[in-house]
C-alpha cells in the first residue's frame, strides 16, 4: 500500500472527463489499460475519500496510451486539466473565486494542494506581480506521471475563471532536480 494519496475528487473528474472528451472506441481502449481493482473501485469513489496515487497514474497513463501520438497526449492532459479546474471551481472553490485575484490565488496555491494530494508541495513566487506574471514550483512529485501537463491546464483554468482569458502558462522540468520529481510553471496574464 501506497502512502502518497489522491482525494477521489481527482478520479471522479477524470473518469467523468474521460466519459465526456473520448469516443466509446477510446474508451474502451482507456478502460482495457486500467487493473481490474481500479475498474471496481471507481463504481464506488467518494470525492472527500483518500485513494493510492497509483489509481490517477493509472488513470492518466490509459488516456496516454489510446492516444496517437505524444502531442496529442499532451493536449489532452493539459484539458483534463481545464476539466479538474473547472470541477473544482463550480463546487469548493465557488467562494473562493469570489474574492480570488492572482495574488491571492498563488499565495494561497501552497494551501490548496495538499486539500488534494498528501504528497509534494507547490509553492508560488510572486516576484513578478507587478508585470503580470509569476512562477510556481512542484516538487516531490516523482512517480505521478503527466502532473505538469494536467497542472498546466488547471492553472490556465483558474486563470480564465478569474476574468484573465489570455493567460498562459508554460511548465517545464526543475533543473537541479530528478528527472519527473519537479517542475517549474511560468505563468503570464494581462
Amino acid at each position: 500500500m501506497t502512502d502518497r494519496m489522491v482525494k477521489g475528487f481527482n478520479l471522479e473528474q477524470t473518469a467523468s472527463f474521460i466519459d465526456s472528451h473520448y469516443s466509446h472506441d477510446d474508451r474502451e481502449r482507456i478502460h482495457a489499460h486500467l487493473p481490474a481493482a481500479l475498474k471496481e473501485r471507481l463504481a464506488r469513489v467518494k470525492s472527500g475519500s483518500w485513494y493510492p496515487l497509483e489509481d490517477q497514474v493509472a488513470l492518466q497513463r490509459a488516456m496516454a496510451a489510446v492516444a496517437p501520438d505524444p502531442e496529442t497526449a499532451h493536449r489532452n492532459a493539459v484539458a483534463l486539466g481545464r476539466h479538474l479546474s473547472n470541477a473544482a471551481t463550480g463546487t469548493f472553490m465557488r467562494l473562493l473565486l469570489k474574492v480570488l485575484t492572482p495574488k491571492v490565488f498563488l499565495k494561497k496555491v501552497p494551501d490548496i494542494w495538499p486539500r488534494m494530494f498528501n504528497f509534494g508541495t507547490f509553492e508560488s513566487d510572486p516576484s513578478a506581480f507587478e508585470e503580470c506574471g509569476a512562477t510556481m514550483l512542484m516538487r516531490d512529485v516523482g512517480g505521478f506521471d503527466h502532473v505538469d501537463a494536467v497542472s498546466t491546464g488547471w492553472i490556465e483554468a483558474v486563470f480564465v475563471a478569474m476574468g484573465h482569458e489570455d493567460a498562459q502558462v508554460a511548465s517545464a522540468p526543475m533543473q537541479g532536480e530528478d528527472a519527473g520529481t519537479a517542475y517549474r510553471f511560468d505563468i503570464r496574464w494581462s
